[in-house]
């Protein structure tokens, strides 16, 4: 595997907690369950516009980019989840590994080899997986197996780039590095090794998200992931842990970003769909700061 697709399939677990299943989230009810494109406004500013976009390359995903183009073109800035540039992709490979083979001695004989094994599926050299951080061998094994590149969110930065548009990360690289590395040592180890003994049904997951995100039911998307996680209470204090820094906190990064620009009108933002919904989700906060949100499609 090369360093740029272990990127890219990383932060994109990272980066969308819909594509988690080992995450507990309650499922939602109330009025962003549904929809993927909403219309912004503010004041007196242009309008702008957010997208829920899903961190996949899977072919119905991407025809869902080309009816996008007419917002992204008439755009004043596009806001994307993250830009994975070079710099990008080094930063996160250079966080990702250690210089010492100890992940198995952290993980612990019993589940090291079901690990391991698992980290092998998704074309991790065993060279590699000895050195890799567990945060990193964790979004590894949350990832489809075999996931196809480009994903709709670098599809989309691709276009604004050829439209001329202003391009505005919401996020950076390391910020993104940070939401699950700094997480407690046990959060991350049991629900790495969570991971790898549920792998199967992780993997079996992906299609039903998939249907539920072509189908703009955001509220599907969190009750899946609310039905995959197991019923160990240790394990569900973990997952909120892991759910609070991985949605929450960020949500909160994620408006205090597109607010200024949203005062000045013009924005088109795509960012992982599980931050659009819920009492603390992107859309309740613009609410409370006062813009209007309408649901477009």
């Amino acid at each position: 595997m090369t360093a740029r697709r272990l990127f890219l399939r990383q932060c994109g677990a990272m980066a969308l907690a819909s594509a988690l299943p080992t995450a507990l989230r309650a499922a939602p009810s109330g009025p962003y369950d549904h929809g993927l494109l909403w219309k912004i406004t503010l004041g007196d500013a242009l309008v702008s516009h957010l997208f829920g976009t899903l961190h996949s390359g899977e072919p119905r995903v991407i025809d869902r980019a080309a009816p996008l183009y007419t917002y992204i073109d008439a755009a004043r800035v596009f806001m994307p989840e993250l830009v994975a540039d070079a710099d990008a992709v080094n930063a996160f490979m250079a966080a990702s590994t250690s210089d010492t083979d100890d992940l198995p001695k952290r993980v612990g004989r019993k589940h090291w080899p079901q690990v391991s094994q698992r980290l092998a599926l998704h074309g991790v050299d065993e060279r590699v997986q000895t050195r890799l951080r567990p945060w990193a061998a964790l979004v590894t094994l949350l990832q489809p197996v075999g996931g196809a590149q480009p994903t709709l969110d670098e599809v989309l930065v691709r276009r604004a780039r050829a439209a001329g548009r202003k391009i505005l990360p919401i996020e950076n690289v390391q910020e993104q590095i940070d939401a699950i590395a700094r997480l407690p040592d046990a959060t991350v180890m049991a629900l790495l090794i969570d991971s790898a003994r549920r792998h199967d049904e992780i993997q079996a997951g992906v299609a039903p998200m998939t249907d539920a995100w072509l189908a703009g039911d955001t509220g599907e998307l969190a009750r899946i992931n609310s039905r995959l996680i197991g019923d160990d209470p240790a394990l569900r204090r973990h997952a909120d842990l892991f759910m609070q820094s991985l949605l929450a906190q960020r949500n909160a990064r994620f408006v205090e970003r597109l607010l200024p620009q949203i005062r000045e009108g013009g924005v088109f933002a795509a960012f992982g769909a599980s931050h659009l919904t819920g009492p603390d989700g992107v859309l309740a906060r613009l609410l409370q700061a006062g813009c209007s949100t309408d649901r477009i499609a």
